[in-house]
């Protein structure tokens, strides 16, 4: 490159900040998912049988454990490569 190509000080810095700020804005995207598989994990692993007398209660319960797999299964599908069909 001769000088006169040469990117200025400026434009160098803007960039490394707006790569210092994705960086920032991926991590705690990364920290949000981590802390909800926190949360759901214990929701799965726990299956009331007590309930099931309760005909409502096991019906909230179903619902809770379906949600839980969903949002779990988005967290960990965003880890993987887009298939096309």
């Amino acid at each position: 490159m001769t000088p006169d190509n040469l990117p200025d000080d400026d434009q160098l810095t803007d960039e490394t900040e707006n790569a210092d700020d994705d960086f920032v804005q991926y991590e705690a995207f990364e920290a949000q998912n981590r802390l909800w598989i926190k949360a759901i994990v214990p929701v799965l692993q726990l299956r009331m049988h007590d309930a099931q007398h309760n005909g409502r209660l096991q019906y909230a319960l179903d619902r809770l454990h379906i949600a839980a797999c969903e949002r779990l299964t988005r967290i960990l599908s965003s880890d993987l490569p887009p298939v096309d069909a």
